[in-house]
């Protein structure tokens, strides 16, 4: 079930992707535009499939289906545990370096201050 599909939006404006996640958010683009060129062929081809191809091909895509959901529980799974580790590393940086904690914390919040009194 290959079939074209049209490219997904542009990440513009998206902070990049750090290193140790791009082949984990690599990998899950391309199985996504995999699926949704799967379910764009079915749409096009429903009306020429038999009831036994229907239900092929519903079975297929149903198969599809959950090992997307499978692979994305895996990386949300991943996702989770950075983050813990970045919290804890955070936590672990201000309990060693609280006054340079202090001082970056309040020039983020002079920074987001003067952006949003421009606007």
């Amino acid at each position: 079930m290959q079939a074209s599909a049209e490219p997904l939006p542009s990440r513009a404006g998206v902070p990049p992707v750090p290193p140790a996640m791009s082949p984990d958010v690599d990998r899950l683009t391309r199985d996504f535009r995999q699926l949704i060129a799967d379910f764009e062929t079915l749409l096009k081809n429903v009306q020429t499939l038999s009831n036994e191809g229907a239900a092929v091909a519903r079975a297929e895509l149903t198969r599809k289906l959950a090992d997307a959901r499978v692979k994305f529980g895996a990386l949300k799974e991943a996702a989770g545990e950075r983050a813990t580790h970045a919290r804890g590393a955070t936590e672990e940086y201000v309990r060693r370096e609280p006054l340079k904690s202090v001082l970056v914390a309040a020039a983020v919040g002079a920074i987001v201050a003067l952006v949003v009194a421009r606007r």
